[in-house]
């Protein structure tokens, strides 16, 4: 009996411990995603910088014209910059988020602001020493 109420509890703060790590990484993982969607919205390129890989891009599927825009880090960097793009607050629903082991994350959120385009936004990010970074911005407007 007591082998038992011992296997069951190491079970349960085993899970406990689990879950504590698995909330833990998101709430890192949504504060750097939400660095970058503010950064773009304050048109602050040095704190965007701090949150995109080096191979960073973005992908911007144009269903008027079915066809997809690809954007380099240097581009969407220089089009915040010339306030091209970003320049006001976007609201984030975030639905869902699926880690892909340990450094790697795909994330699914819907931005939306009065008077502009709702962005249905796929973001796939990677955890690199420690820190998540927006890998790729893979965006569709929503009509």
């Amino acid at each position: 009996m007591k082998k038992s109420i011992l296997i069951l509890t190491v079970i349960v703060l085993t899970a406990i411990n689990a879950t504590a790590q698995k909330n833990s990484e998101e709430k890192a993982l949504k504060a750097a995603l939400l660095s970058y969607i503010k950064a773009g919205d304050n048109n602050d390129t040095a704190a965007l910088k701090k949150v995109l890989h080096p191979d960073f891009r973005v992908s911007l599927y144009d269903s008027s014209k079915d066809a997809v825009s690809i954007l380099d880090r240097k581009t969407y960097v220089s089009f915040i910059n010339k306030k091209k793009f970003g320049g006001y607050v976007r609201t984030p629903e975030f639905h869902s988020i699926l880690f892909i082991g340990k450094n790697m994350s795909s994330i699914n959120v819907t931005l939306t602001s009065p008077g502009k385009p709702t962005l249905k936004n796929f973001y796939s990010m990677v955890n690199l020493n420690g820190k998540w970074v927006v890998l790729q911005d893979f965006v569709t407007l929503i009509k």
